[in-house]
């Protein structure tokens, strides 16, 4: 029974020790995973450059080792230094947005150090559309 009982606090201890130990390592987090564009007018089109914030909610630098982008997106510029913990970077992306209908889906890729994702991907949504034009009644 002494066994048993020692053993059981050991256990209890043991368990305690790492549920208190914080987690180690780059957390990569994005002030948005998603950029819907929604419906664009074929006469209104943004200029297809975006910037996403990239924030390491870890307690490591974070590294953004590898970012590309697919689909005719190019990616401008990163933060190639290594983003410490609490702090943010970013990722500049451009794209050409075709005036005529059609639905836009890019996705960019960053690789990193990061402990809950190394690998993430960010979207981008959305549809050029015919401007839709005024409707005048007729007697």
């Amino acid at each position: 029974m002494k066994i048993f009982l020692s053993l059981s606090v050991l256990v209890m201890f043991s368990f305690g020790s790492l549920l208190s130990q914080e987690q180690r390592g780059a957390f990569i987090a994005f002030d948005r995973e998603l950029h819907e564009y929604g419906e664009m007018s074929t006469e209104n089109l943004p200029d297809g450059k975006l910037r996403f914030t990239v924030f390491n909610q870890g307690n490591q630098p974070l590294v953004l080792s590898n970012v590309r982008a697919c689909c005719g997106t190019r990616v401008n510029d990163y933060t190639k230094q290594p983003i410490s913990p609490s702090d943010s970077g970013f990722v500049e992306v451009q794209f050409r947005i075709v005036p005529q209908p059609h639905r836009i889906r890019r996705t960019v890729t960053i690789q990193s150090n990061a402990e809950n994702r190394q690998t993430a991907i960010l979207r981008i949504q959305g549809a050029v559309v015919e401007p839709k034009g005024d409707i005048t009644l007729q007697d």
